[in-house]
């Protein structure tokens, strides 16, 4: 059994085994990106959540990519079973180590090919068909954050456990972005407030695509990519009511039982 092989397979037994998040052992630990991605692609087919749906970016930010020692973000699958319409509800025991995400989802008009060539943040709007406000839940089995090794978590799917989308915004096109504002209302607390452009959502959109197609992946008409989160993960309690929201244009809620 190759390298790659026996990476997917401990990460796969440690997300059935429910074991705290730990950097993959010296002896399986990547020794650059390109293995760690295809050890992933090995993991999404091994550990039985059906078929890739979509693409994750993480480790956008530099202030994150520092605290991880790496120069640049990395990228996960959503599976398509893990997409759900606001409202839902999700159920806390069906993850180990929740965290929730604030992001804008797009969705992809047409298969995107490598024969296409590169695409930046503005060629890559004539491909989008809708954007969402949106949760990412993320599975960080409780690892510690002041510890994690990117190639070990790359291999282990960026931690994406799964997408919520909140109503597509009309008219998307005729919207200055650079103007948005996000609100988190988060049970009673205050509301949190954040710029959606702080994420820079249609760079990470680009450069998630462009990476996938330099894997010789196909990006097919209707996936869902999602650009990064603006305001700082959270975990979630049983009982809690969540909603994200761009004022007047998308809506995002979860219940949390």
């Amino acid at each position: 059994m190759s390298k790659i092989e026996n990476i997917a397979r401990f990460i796969v037994n440690e997300h059935k085994e429910k074991n705290k998040y730990v950097n993959l052992p010296n002896n399986l630990k990547p020794t650059n990106i390109e293995e760690s991605y295809l050890a992933q692609n090995v993991f999404q087919k091994k550990i039985g959540r059906g078929d890739i749906g979509g693409y994750k970016i993480a480790l956008a930010s530099k202030v994150q990519q520092e605290l991880c020692g790496i120069d640049h973000p990395i990228a996960g699958g959503i599976f398509k079973n893990e997409i759900y319409n606001s409202p839902t509800e999700i159920n806390i025991n069906n993850f180990y180590g929740l965290g929730l995400e604030f992001e804008l989802a797009m969705e992809i008009s047409e298969d995107l090919t490598n024969e296409m060539g590169s695409f930046n943040s503005e060629n890559v709007k004539k491909y989008i068909s809708n954007i969402y406000a949106s949760f990412e839940m993320i599975i960080d089995r409780d690892a510690d954050y002041n510890n994690i090794d990117p190639y070990s978590m790359a291999a282990d799917n960026a931690w994406c456990g799964g997408i919520v989308l909140g109503n597509p915004i009309e008219n998307w096109l005729d919207i200055n972005f650079e103007n948005l504002s996000s609100i988190l209302h988060w049970n009673n607390e205050k509301p949190e407030n954040a710029k959606i452009m702080d994420s820079d959502p249609f760079v990470s959109l680009a450069w998630v695509i462009n990476l996938k197609l330099s894997q010789n992946i196909v990006i097919t008409k209707g996936s869902k990519i999602i650009t990064g989160s603006v305001i700082k993960t959270r975990s979630p309690r049983i009982g809690d009511k969540i909603i994200y929201e761009i004022p007047n244009l998308s809506t995002v809620e979860i219940r949390v039982n």
